[in-house]
């Protein structure tokens, strides 16, 4: 069977393109190949007592949909990079996959001046992106909170629903 050159019509064009914008407008995000985007976000879990506050830093692969969290007891740009460093990272080296670029909100704990920013600066050292989140944007860190959440309420809810935590 001879291939035939396939010739969208300008309706056509503007009807795909239309479909992409939908697609982003809902927090659909197109990746090419595992490492080529990952949503990072931090999530507040709650008070404990004796403890203090606790977050959960999350970061998931868009491609794969591979996830890691863990929790913390401050929202601090070192904490976003620890995640990183401590279980992401590794993990795609382990895969020899590079990690070529983050997604994340504009909290103060991704976005900061370069020369004295814990997480600008781990990114910059092992040559990450970083993509934000549009200003003033009400939506979600795309991926990661609309897909993370459901694994984030049953491990908060089982961690609280404990009468003795171990951190």
């Amino acid at each position: 069977m001879a291939e035939e050159n396939l010739i969208l019509t300008e309706a056509q064009l503007q009807a795909l393109e239309k479909a992409k914008e939908e697609r982003e407008a809902h927090g659909e995000i197109e990746t090419a190949h595992p490492g080529y985007l990952g949503a990072q976000d931090t999530y507040y879990v709650g008070t404990i007592k004796g403890v203090g506050r606790i977050y959960q830093q999350t970061f998931i692969d868009t491609y794969t949909k591979v996830a890691f969290a863990k929790l913390y007891t401050q929202k601090h740009a070192i904490t976003a990079a620890d995640l990183l460093n401590d279980r992401v990272l590794p993990w795609f080296e382990s895969q020899e996959v590079p990690l070529l670029r983050i997604l994340t909100d504009r909290g103060t704990e991704y976005c900061g001046r370069l020369e004295n920013h814990e997480y600008q600066l781990y990114l910059a050292i092992e040559d990450i992106d970083h993509t934000r989140t549009k200003a003033k944007s009400h939506r979600p860190t795309a991926f990661a909170s609309v897909s993370i959440a459901p694994s984030r309420m049953s491990s908060t809810r089982s961690l609280f629903a404990r009468k003795s935590i171990a951190l």
